[in-house]
């Protein structure tokens, strides 16, 4: 039978790996990205994760006009750059200490050593 004195620290230290694998796999994802361009070819994302596009021969010309003016750009609302970033930053503090009480008070208590 597995003791669940043991079977806790042991949970704790698989969590923590399955969590850094999984930070290591994320972060390296737009390493492994890559695009294709208007002729047909694949090319891998360099390190900063922009690839040389290449000009086709033949110049398209659209059915239609389009306007190409560029559309002036406007600063975004203070709430846009300030009061929803802390928002988010609260939120998920607040995410983090409800787990932590959690496992504190309510985990903790679950197994007790009797001798």
């Amino acid at each position: 039978m597995i003791d669940p004195v043991r079977l806790i620290p042991m949970a704790r230290r698989l969590s923590a790996v399955a969590l850094g694998i999984s930070v290591v796999a994320l972060l390296s994802l737009p390493l492994a990205a890559t695009t294709t361009t208007e002729t047909g070819t694949t090319e891998a994302g360099t390190e900063s994760g922009t690839t040389e596009a290449t000009t086709p021969a033949v110049t398209i010309q659209p059915a239609t006009p389009v306007d190409t003016t560029p559309v002036p750009e406007t600063n975004p609302d203070w709430t846009y750059r300030f009061f929803i970033p802390t928002l988010l930053v609260l939120a998920a503090l607040v995410v983090i200490v409800t787990v932590i009480q959690y496992f504190t008070r309510v985990v903790r208590n679950r197994y007790r050593i009797v001798r």
